[in-house]
């Protein structure tokens, strides 16, 4: 179903990057969380979570983007 959400630009760009890395439509991510947070249940596939069985931190507030640790990158030659 189509409709119009004004969301935060913050949470769009999260949800953009997640959609990016896994290769899905932005549509279905934001889907997937919505569903998550109202039923309490994950859709996302058993196993290791995350990358390489890894699990990022819980959010702060703050959000971090592939840009921001590419540019921490380049600045201190990593």
């Amino acid at each position: 179903m189509r409709t119009t959400l004004d969301l935060d630009d913050e949470i769009l760009l999260a949800a953009r990057e997640l959609a990016r890395h896994q290769r899905v439509a932005t549509g279905k991510v934001i889907s997937a969380l919505v569903r998550e947070a109202l039923t309490g249940h994950s859709t996302t596939p058993s196993g290791p979570p995350g990358v390489a069985g890894f699990r990022p931190f819980p959010a702060s507030g703050r959000l971090v983007t592939n840009d921001q640790v590419n540019a921490l990158r380049d600045e201190e030659a990593v």
